[in-house]
């Protein structure tokens, strides 16, 4: 038995699990694909929070709307020179902060999160429309060498996108190639044989190529083990409490 049916089984045996419930999760990569590059430009501003206490600091992107032009990267990019004009579009427009923002607070999660909308403004718009931002993408779709170049080119590209959080982008805006590495992922695959990797490079590397030999998909695979860590079939207000040792420990 591999690692994706002993991982279903495992999830099976919860009372509230079945197999609709699980498929719903690991087919949503085919829903998240978007459809303009504003689109793709609000998905990068929502990740670049994606970290830990910022989700709580920022808030929902939606209230920034009016800041970023309906989310224009365009007219971000023509409008603000500077990650400090954001900042004070934010407090001319009297969108809500915990606390003063301070531009010269480089931890400050305001100042992240601004120095991030500028680069992936001016990242963006490099691409005519979202047919060329597709096109780039797939360009990287060769091979497991060539995919793990993209998401080491965000990180550098993009301010503050770290490895596993480009990947966590590209992975749930629809381009199912890529897993994102993860306490769940990284520890799973570990236990099975799959990597030996102790960085989010290798074991990203060992999985996309594990995934490539076996003919699956790697969005579905990453979120299958995610749903055995975690145990959120979040599409479905399901909540059970997997744990992962126990699924190491008598299903590998």
């Amino acid at each position: 038995m591999c690692i994706i049916e002993k991982a279903r089984s495992y999830l099976l045996s919860f009372d509230d699990v079945d197999d609709k419930l699980i498929d719903m999760q690991i087919n949503q990569w085919k829903s998240l694909k978007k459809n303009t590059i504003t689109d793709i430009y609000k998905s990068m501003l929502h990740h670049s929070k994606n970290r830990q206490g910022m989700p709580n600091s920022i808030g929902e992107i939606e209230r920034l709307s009016k800041v970023f032009f309906n989310f224009d990267p365009k007219e971000v990019a023509c409008n603000y020179s500077d990650y400090r004009d954001i900042l004070i579009a934010i407090e001319d427009n009297k969108i809500k902060t915990a606390g003063v923002i301070r531009p010269e607070n480089v931890k400050s999660h305001w100042v992240v999160f601004a120095k991030a909308s500028i680069s992936s403004a001016k990242f963006i718009n490099q691409f005519d429309g979202i047919e060329g931002f597709n096109d780039f993408i797939h360009h990287f779709y060769r091979d497991e060498n060539t995919l793990i170049s993209l998401p080491l080119l965000l990180k550098e590209e993009l301010f503050g996108f770290g490895f596993a959080l480009a990947c966590d982008f590209l992975k749930e805006n629809g381009y199912e190639k890529f897993v994102k590495p993860d306490t769940h992922l990284n520890d799973i695959c570990r236990a099975a044989g799959i990597t030996d990797g102790k960085s989010d490079y290798k074991v990203f590397k060992d999985i996309t190529a594990y995934c490539n030999a076996n003919k699956i998909v790697p969005y579905e695979f990453d979120k299958l083990i995610w749903l055995v860590g975690s145990g959120r079939f979040y599409l479905s207000d399901v909540y059970v409490q997997t744990k992962k040792n126990d699924f190491i420990k008598y299903y590998l």
